[in-house]
């Protein structure tokens, strides 16, 4: 066996070792470059696990949109996107510290820390900045403001959202919540029943109503909306929230998720299409032209605001959030009032040219 040679020696500069001497001086000045820039040369990979809020769709695109386009790994993140049951499920897992960052809706937070003040994970940046929170109905019921629902029978998920909310929305509509008939209905059944007309009207989510009664062959003309956002509830939803010990441990992690996600949104709202796409690579099975619609109907009715317009994504009035908290303390008799501060932390929220409208 030949003797190895050091690099620098007369035999080492022989033209045979020139291509080698190249590979070793760009290697070189690529890992000073990252030094300089204040990065590793090897960069080492952050797990992350995130909880979507419920299954892969639309609403949660712009994360798939992310992974696709490197965003995670290119900022240190190893990214796993799982599946959840929803809001609920969603804070419990960042609570018991199982999952790190998710995605949920603040009302339902707020409930949670009023009972679990220790546990309770935060909210690190706000999405909705308009809550979906709704009664529909088809238009020939002829509900059209809150005071039409007298004598009416709806269907109410005992879980859902909005229909816990509905003494609050009957007392801010000034409306007796007595007087309006409530049939306890399995959330998987809800349109299918307003469908055959065994109920009047349902609570839920707009977004998720619509595009659940729509490949029944309903058409969005014939259906009436009442969003509590327009009768005194003006709340925040859905959210991006850490648990408090991965916020502690990672606050750089934190703050680079949130980037990321005001990127990836930002791009998702102006190019739908492909954020579907990058969806439909995960979950080949969904309909691809509804998601796409799903994803503009929340950009249109949830994100855009006047606020958001001129703050850009994820703007939060603080006095408009301390009326949320205390709504939801009155509704749920919460056993104190969670502060501000235990609710949201704006710390991690990017500048404000990173999060402008498309």
């Amino acid at each position: 066996m030949a003797p190895s040679l050091p690099l620098d020696t007369p035999t080492s500069r022989h033209p045979a070792f020139r291509p080698l001497r190249r590979t070793l001086a760009c290697l070189a000045v690529a890992a000073a470059s990252l030094t300089g820039l204040g990065l590793p040369a090897a960069q080492a990979q952050t797990p992350i696990k995130f909880s979507l809020n419920f299954k892969p769709d639309g609403s949660n695109a712009a994360w798939f949109l992310a992974a696709e386009r490197g965003y995670f790994k290119e900022a240190g993140l190893d990214v796993a996107l799982d599946t959840s049951a929803g809001t609920g499920d969603v804070i419990q897992r960042l609570a018991s510290n199982t999952y790190d960052l998710g995605c949920a809706d603040i009302g339902t937070l707020i409930e949670f820390a009023g009972r679990n003040p220790q546990q309770a994970p935060v909210t690190v940046m706000v999405l909705y900045a308009r809550s979906p929170l709704a009664i529909i109905s088809f238009k020939k019921a002829g509900i059209n403001r809150p005071s039409d629902l007298i004598g009416k029978r709806m269907g109410a998920p005992a879980n859902d959202g909005a229909f816990r909310m509905w003494p609050t929305f009957a007392k801010a509509a000034g409306i007796d919540a007595s007087k309006v008939q409530n049939q306890n209905v399995d959330i998987r059944v809800r349109e299918t029943m307003l469908v055959r007309g065994e109920y009047e009207g349902a609570y839920g989510y707009d977004s998720s109503m619509w595009f659940n009664l729509k490949p029944m062959g309903v058409k969005l003309e014939d259906l009436s909306f009442l969003r509590y956002a327009d009768y005194g509830l003006d709340f925040y939803g859905n959210s991006v929230m850490a648990s408090r010990k991965f916020m502690a441990e990672h606050p750089k992690e934190v703050e680079a998720f949130t980037r990321i996600t005001a990127r990836a949104w930002r791009e998702a709202m102006a190019d739908p299409k492909a954020a579907v796409a990058a969806l439909y690579k995960r979950e080949p099975l969904i309909n691809v032209e509804v998601e796409i619609e799903k994803l503009q109907w929340l950009t249109k009715n949830q994100l855009t605001t006047p606020q958001t317009r001129a703050e850009g994504m994820g703007a939060v009035d603080i006095g408009r959030l301390d009326k949320q908290i205390a709504a939801i303390t009155e509704a749920f008799q919460l056993p104190s009032l969670p502060a501000t501060n235990a609710i949201y932390d704006a710390k991690f929220l990017p500048p404000r040219a990173e999060r402008q409208l498309p």
